[in-house]
């Protein structure tokens, strides 16, 4: 699966966010017009309202016919663009069932068209997470056939990113994520999966302990970002000093984010100690 195919996917989400705001606006304003206000060719917030919705759901429409396109569905994609509003529908307004306020039908049917194919392109993301958290835990393979023996953090994920950037176009390095006060910054990252890596390097327990309270601080600081949704915890040490289903048990007890998993891997490296 592309990454365009998932990209394109969350843009078409986040228009349908606008469009049923657009919607709920011009809900709003005939709701409480009256005939003659219907009727002024000088009710520009009407207007506006109109133009409004009317941009959305024609953009909407547009981009599923590409989606479909993308996923290898030509009989859709062109049932979309069959079904694709006429200028003179493009808002027209209708009751809802509870009789509260007034919906786009042809938006309606833009979301039926959506979830359909949403689901086909969040299969793909899936297996895109999927092969992301299989080169994550592959570390200490990729670390053993570049022949290194890492003493911190960097060395084992600049060894890790060369690795993902055959896997991904779109795998970045040191995400800034703004806070109030702070700026975050993710190891790894691929845009297209919305998915981010963390790692430490822990050549005792005592350094495994702070790893686990720097991840946690770091849980509060990537927070609130929507572009960025998944985070792996990579824990690489360099003796079998814990064993991943304690990690996970840990995570649970201090109910850590759900959507960090902790990765505890095993692999050649030590710490370099000052020199005296």
């Amino acid at each position: 699966m592309k990454p365009e195919t998932q990209l394109l996917s969350k843009s078409i989400g986040e228009s349908f966010g606008k469009a049923r705001t657009a919607e709920y606006k011009l809900s709003v304003i005939l709701e409480a017009q009256t005939s003659d206000s219907a009727s002024d060719p000088e009710n520009y917030e009407l207007q506006e309202a109109e133009e409004a919705l009317s941009y959305w759901i024609v953009k909407i429409y547009q981009d599923l016919a590409i989606l479909a396109e993308l996923l290898g569905i030509p009989l859709l994609a062109a049932r979309i663009v069959d079904e694709t509003p006429r200028e003179n529908n493009v808002i027209a307004m209708e009751p809802t069932r509870w009789d509260v306020l007034l919906s786009s039908a042809t938006l309606s049917k833009a979301m039926r068209f959506y979830e359909s194919l949403a689901a086909i392109a969040e299969k793909g993301a899936v297996n895109g997470l999927s092969v992301f958290e299989t080169i994550l835990k592959n570390t200490p393979a990729i670390i053993r056939s570049k022949g290194i023996e890492p003493s911190n953090e960097a060395d084992v994920r600049k060894a890790v990113f060369e690795i993902l950037t055959f896997a991904f176009h779109d795998a970045v390095r040191e995400i800034p994520l703004a806070q109030a006060m702070k700026v975050y910054k993710p190891d790894l990252g691929v845009r297209s999966l919305m998915a981010a890596a963390e790692y430490k390097f822990a050549d005792s327990e005592q350094e495994l302990k702070s790893s686990l309270d720097a991840i946690y601080a770091d849980m509060k600081g990537y927070s609130g970002h929507s572009d960025w949704r998944t985070f792996f915890a990579v824990i690489y040490t360099t003796d079998a000093i814990v064993h991943q289903d304690k990690v996970e048990e840990e995570f649970r007890g201090v109910r850590a984010d759900i959507n960090w998993t902790p990765i505890i891997v095993v692999g050649k490296g030590e710490r370099k100690k000052n020199a005296r």
